[in-house]
């Protein structure tokens, strides 16, 4: 009976984790229709528009309006990611995977990790941050059996960092190929260091 509670357990964890995840891709893919609208609404004004002093003009009015909409886009995340967080245990229970033991894998990647590392970029919101000089963490995480990412938590001296690193790893969109012993999947901790420089 335990066995099977504590498989219940696991389904139930997973589908609520990837319930959370869900909640920022809607919050994402609202945002991005909205963001295109506005591109689109000045893409027309943009090509009538005749002297340089225009185009200008009415692209800086575009570029306020899609700002004012991604530190809305962030504020919403920022929401869900405290319900995120609220759910993880502070542990990071996981394996972490040895690759000289035989018959193990480390998880990877779909795509390779220099994709991986460029999706956590393009969903890095650094405007939402203030610093000076250089701000670092360590973003620390698990990829389940299924190869989802859940108990994302980042650690560094500088908070908006942090939950902007965790934010920029949930919003990844591929499943992970997940750490395997002996030809069976399993669950594996993870961490990526991250920096941003001031000028």
């Amino acid at each position: 009976m335990k066995k099977y509670f504590s498989l219940f357990l696991f389904f139930a964890l997973n589908f609520y984790f990837s319930q959370q995840t869900e909640g920022l891709r809607i919050i994402k893919a609202k945002y991005d229709i909205q963001i295109q609208n506005i591109e689109n609404n000045y893409a027309d004004a943009l090509t009538k528009a005749l002297s340089r002093k225009r185009v200008n003009k009415i692209t800086l009015i575009k570029d306020k309006e899609i700002n004012a909409l991604k530190f809305q886009r962030n504020d919403e995340y920022l929401e869900e990611l405290a319900k995120i967080n609220a759910a993880y245990t502070s542990s990071h229970s996981g394996s972490k995977i040895d690759k000289n033991i035989e018959n193990a894998t480390a998880p990877k990647h779909p795509n390779g990790s220099d994709f991986f590392k460029k999706e956590m970029s393009d969903n890095f919101f650094a405007d939402a941050i203030k610093g000076t000089n250089r701000v670092e963490c360590r973003v620390y995480f698990i990829i389940e059996k299924d190869g989802s990412i859940t108990s994302v938590k980042a650690s560094g001296s500088n908070e908006q960092f942090n939950r902007q690193a965790e934010l920029c790893v949930l919003l990844t969109q591929e499943k992970w190929k997940p750490a395997t012993r002996n030809g069976q999947p399993e669950r594996a901790f993870m961490n990526v260091p991250l920096a941003l420089n001031f000028d």
